[in-house]
């Protein structure tokens, strides 16, 4: 079935167990939707922290979660207790989605298309009382069910719950005002690009500042509110990055790594790695 194969709906329903470290799995392009009925998870998209929390079952606040990603990124779970009950729905597909299913672009709305046109666009809200139906309806279909006719309820069921994601994403940029907060956000999604892409060159903040057509004061500014980091720190985390992956792909020498992220020394460079990762710069090594 090919809208089965575009849409993939995975759901979790169970006890979580105790894990003390931050559990690292790469992520390809994707289009994703959760829908958590109970419980709580943290975890970081490459930079992006996320902080989903759900209530449980006798004070129950389900949340939503829409994001997008165009190119590869780092999911990061930060450490949980065990013992907690985690619901939850997930929809996944590819960025492109809509035109493997038969939609044009032309026919999104101009909100949705721009979303999905961007990397790690997200977007989290308090769904409604369809939306939680809906998932809980997946919830309630389990693997002894897989015969054709429930996966064809569970696909509508899935498409369901992205109509209506969709439509929620577009009433909440219709609703975004003042419009020149609008603007400002859509310039400093490009300001992330931009930086994204030319993380190997200087990137003095006068510089960024020429190339994205935004004053020095608005750049760090929406930074510091949107992703909880400033400029700098943003490249230095990009590039340390991008280091731990030489490493655990090339196979490079640390002194090596270290200049590719921009420290004066391997030492200073093997301080900040085990900040962020928990381990030394060696320990990655393939």
């Amino acid at each position: 079935m090919q809208i089965e194969q575009q849409i993939r709906v995975r759901v979790l329903d169970e006890t979580m167990g105790h894990h003390e470290h931050d559990g690292l799995v790469e992520l390809s392009p994707i289009f994703q939707i959760f829908i958590y009925l109970e419980g709580q998870q943290q975890f970081y998209i490459d930079d992006v922290y996320f902080d989903l929390d759900a209530g449980d079952h006798e004070a129950p606040k389900p949340q939503a979660l829409l994001f997008n990603l165009r190119k590869p990124a780092n999911l990061r779970l930060k450490p949980s207790q065990a013992g907690h009950s985690l619901r939850k729905v997930g929809i996944a597909a590819q960025p492109d989605w809509y035109g493997a299913i038969g939609f044009q672009a032309s026919a999104l709305s101009e909100e949705v298309r721009s979303f999905m046109n961007g990397h790690l666009n997200y977007f989290i809200w308090q769904p409604d009382e369809r939306m939680v139906d809906c998932a809980a309806r997946i919830l309630a279909m389990t693997d002894d069910e897989a015969d054709e006719i429930s996966g064809l309820q569970r696909q509508a069921e899935a498409l369901s719950l992205m109509s209506q994601s969709c439509a929620h994403l577009q009433g909440a940029v219709q609703a975004e005002k003042p419009e020149a907060d609008s603007q400002l956000r859509i310039k400093g999604l490009k300001v992330r690009e931009f930086l994204l892409e030319h993380l190997e060159e200087d990137l003095s903040i006068e510089r960024i500042s020429k190339e994205t057509g935004l004053s020095k004061r608005s750049i760090q500014r929406h930074f510091k509110d949107k992703y909880n980091l400033t400029v700098s720190d943003f490249i230095r985390k990009q590039r340390l990055e991008k280091a731990r992956q030489a490493i655990n792909k090339g196979g490079i020498t640390v002194s090596e790594a270290a200049y590719m992220a921009g420290y004066n020394s391997p030492s200073s460079f093997s301080n900040a790695f085990k900040r962020v990762y928990g381990s030394a710069p060696k320990t990655w090594r393939t």
